[in-house]
């Protein structure tokens, strides 16, 4: 069946975020204030945060409490492996993180999505981030919510990928049959499998070329090469 929307994901999709990302920016965000922690200091302080995390359940939590609260609670996490407990700095961080965080488009984005557009496709943003910080990624990136013809985010539906439900909802509002659709996003779990168990066509964007050559996905390496799929 003929496709009629494409849907995409954000981070490490349309523009670099992963841990590496986070150190750095945490690492401006500190500088920001006079605080002098390097970057591997700071890496270290996430690597325990993350095992932390793990044990208080406070993953399981992400979609499911308000997203400032979330990110509070994970960066305050963070701080107390770097040995600050200062309430105030946890706050700091959540309010400028978006005022140090680089959200430098991948470059091919731009032109695919406008081909698309040019196709007479529609897109969709589909991504686990609540519309307040889509608006501020995409802001910063320099990309028009105009070029999207639905933006769901966690606020949106109340819950995350690969939940059916975040699917669905984007099909509904843009009444079209999953198999009407194409997914792309970096995430085995989450968009992978999250698309293909509502039905929608599904393609893993594997920049790196190491994710998944043995799982026998359906992989590309770059947005230009989504065209082939879009049939």
């Amino acid at each position: 069946m003929r496709t009629k929307v494409v849907f995409v994901d954000l981070g490490n999709t349309l523009y670099k975020y992963d841990n590496e990302t986070e150190v750095e920016t945490f690492h401006r965000v500190l500088s920001s204030l006079g605080i002098a922690k390097s970057v591997d200091e700071i890496k270290s302080a996430r690597t325990s945060a993350e095992h932390e995390g793990e044990d208080l359940g406070l993953f399981s939590l992400y979609g499911k409490i308000r997203n400032d609260e979330y990110w509070y609670r994970w960066f305050s996490l963070i701080l107390k492996h770097l040995g600050i407990h200062n309430k105030e700095v946890s706050k700091y961080v959540c309010s400028k993180w978006f005022d140090h965080l680089n959200c430098t488009l991948f470059p091919e984005v731009k032109r695919v999505l406008l081909r698309l557009k040019q196709m007479g496709l529609k897109i969709g943003l589909l991504t686990d981030a609540s519309e307040e910080e889509i608006s501020l990624i995409l802001g910063k990136a320099d990309l028009e919510r105009c070029m999207f013809d639905i933006i769901v985010g966690t606020d949106t539906v109340k819950t995350i990928k690969p939940d059916p439900d975040f699917f669905r909802y984007a099909l509904r509002k843009l009444k079209v049959k999953p198999e009407e659709t194409l997914f792309v996003g970096d995430s085995i779990v989450s968009d992978y499998e999250g698309a293909e168990n509502v039905g929608m066509k599904a393609v893993l964007l594997d920049r790196t070329g190491s994710k998944t050559k043995s799982y026998g996905l359906k992989t590309i390496t770059s947005l230009e090469e989504i065209f082939e799929f879009c049939i």
